[in-house]
């Protein structure tokens, strides 16, 4: 990959993103992205401050292609709020499990209080997702639905996890499993109280 007069901000960033890919949080090195890019290590200083500034923007875009990966699940539903969720839920687990950024990146411990716009943005589309269809399943009731989040994110992540570390060997079947997961649960929150 090298940068050729276009946006460097943005092949630095792809760079990070391969970096992240091929060795995990620690491989990502400002160095290493601008020579991937081809440019001079002082560089990317002109985009990024420091390194927290390099991997802030590298965590929003995975972030992002975590977000457009889990609405195109969610969006190839129609118009089943319950079906879309669950849809989400499985390409989260697919996501996470399969691509380091999903890990590595979007949750780490060096991002905790950061406060950057466009991963605070990237995060709540990512919230959305779930969040917007929930109230339309539990019919409107905005409490349960703000509730959904939390729990489709620990039976998503879960499943990931469990994936990653080869208690789920099947990928398909970790994924299939947080969708039933997430239907049920969704299914539980829109019972109406006796």
């Amino acid at each position: 990959m090298g940068y050729h007069h276009g946006d460097l901000r943005t092949a630095l960033v792809d760079a990070g993103i391969a970096l992240v890919e091929e060795g995990g949080l620690p491989a990502l090195s400002v160095a290493e992205a601008a020579r991937r890019t081809g440019v001079s290590a002082a560089a990317p200083y002109r985009h990024f401050p420091s390194r927290q500034d390099f991997v802030v923007a590298v965590a929003a875009r995975a972030a992002q292609d975590l977000e457009a990966t889990m609405r195109a699940a969610a969006d190839a539903e129609g118009d089943d709020p319950v079906e879309a969720i669950a849809a989400a839920a499985a390409a989260y687990v697919r996501f996470a499990a399969t691509r380091r950024t999903g890990f590595d990146l979007v949750y780490a411990p060096e991002l905790r209080g950061v406060h950057d716009d466009e991963l605070r943005e990237a995060g709540r589309s990512i919230s959305d997702i779930v969040l917007l269809r929930a109230i339309e399943a539990t019919g409107g009731d905005s409490r349960a639905a703000v509730g959904v989040v939390p729990q489709f994110m620990v039976v998503a992540h879960g499943a990931a996890s469990m994936n990653r570390i080869g208690i789920f060997s099947d990928l398909d079947s970790a994924a299939a499993l947080a969708a039933r997961t997430v239907r049920s649960l969704l299914r539980g929150a829109a019972t109406p109280a006796s």
